[in-house]
């Protein structure tokens, strides 16, 4: 069931959402547990506010400790390309399947390795965590991550990896649907949803309101698959995310998840990895001239509008329509408006006033 909170606890998780430092994060969660009404309906949220302001502590506890001179390095990576994979698990293996896959070479101790894996035109990050890292900051990076790769060498090692993720709330498992909140950065953009699901228990207008009473007035709400109102209260408060998963052991292994052997993970897992991906490419073009050579990557879902507003903030209010060659469209160069929902390889040629 949907957990019906005071209008003031989901005023102080907006604070939350809004917060940039660990510190301000802290101070929010706080506020928040204060305001969340104690009952059997809150428990799975409370608990999930409280593991994560103790892990909001210990990080901010072990910082601290670093002090005097000594180095410190954060476990984040930045996502380049077309989507960011953390790789997990056996240590001997993941380190040569990301030299097999990409230009890495030298694997320091004490940092996080990204490597880029080619597919096509475009490129996937691999991010190949140290052994020094914590286990915490390994939930970090699976979190911040597009997808996860587990290395096995069994099936008893895949399944505790598994466990540890599951009892960090990140799921390898597709569920049957999901929502995905992008707050805009344009204020008065609206709140727009995107339904490429279906919505069992409720209405797009339903969520609409249900979204508003938290405050989320200006974003793109994505409905993929089968959801309930359920599903939207997790994607506004991210204790539960899905993770694409891969595993990659010596030999096959009957698992749950996409499942290569190491020889042929060499040459199929970036295509295994992009297909798990929510993401298209689409390519731009001048009038009179060919498609760019670079695609853009979008989410699924994404529309004229979007790919707009990627390009520029100026050339989504100036837009009067565009033409689209590929899959989406009826025939090549077919005219389409701002919410013509564009599919992978889409051309468009965007017009202006």
């Amino acid at each position: 069931m949907v957990t019906n909170l005071p209008a003031e606890a989901k005023a102080k998780w907006m604070k939350v959402m809004d917060a940039k430092t660990p510190e301000e994060k802290i101070k929010a969660i706080q506020d928040f547990l204060s305001y969340v009404p104690k009952h059997k309906g809150t428990e799975n949220l409370v608990y999930w506010a409280k593991r994560r302001l103790a892990e909001l502590k210990e990080e901010a506890e072990k910082e601290k400790r670093k002090g005097g001179g000594k180095r410190s390095f954060s476990i984040f990576v930045e996502k380049a390309g077309a989507g960011q994979v953390v790789l997990l698990g056996d240590a001997f293996l993941r380190t040569e399947l990301l030299r097999a896959l990409t230009n890495v070479k030298v694997i320091p101790r004490d940092v996080p390795v990204p490597g880029m894996a080619p597919f096509e035109d475009i490129k996937l990050q691999l991010v190949n965590p140290p052994l020094t890292v914590p286990l915490s900051k390994v939930v970090g990076l699976a979190r911040n991550a597009d997808a996860i790769v587990i290395v096995a060498n069994d099936l008893q090692e895949y399944e505790q990896i598994k466990k540890f993720l599951e009892d960090n709330n990140v799921l390898l498992k597709k569920p049957r649907g999901k929502v995905i909140i992008e707050r805009s950065r344009y204020g008065n953009s609206g709140l727009r949803i995107v339904n490429l699901g279906k919505i069992v228990d409720s209405s797009e207008s339903e969520i609409r309101k249900y979204l508003e009473g938290f405050g989320i007035k200006s974003a793109i709400v994505r409905i993929l698959g089968e959801i309930t109102m359920d599903d939207v209260e997790k994607a506004i408060f991210e204790s539960v995310t899905f993770k694409p998963g891969v595993l990659v052991s010596p030999k096959p292994l009957g698992v749950d998840v996409y499942s290569l052997t190491f020889n042929v993970a060499r040459r199929e897992l970036p295509k295994v990895l992009f297909e798990s991906l929510d993401v298209i490419r689409v390519y731009t073009k001048e009038p009179g001239e060919d498609a760019t050579g670079d695609p853009l990557i979008m989410r699924k879902g994404s529309t004229v509008m979007d790919v707009a507003r990627r390009l520029h903030s100026s050339l989504a209010e100036g837009m009067r329509y565009a033409r689209v060659w590929g899959k989406s469209v009826k025939f090549p160069g077919q005219k389409v408006g701002g919410d013509h929902i564009l599919e992978d390889k889409d051309i468009i040629e965007i017009h202006t006033k």
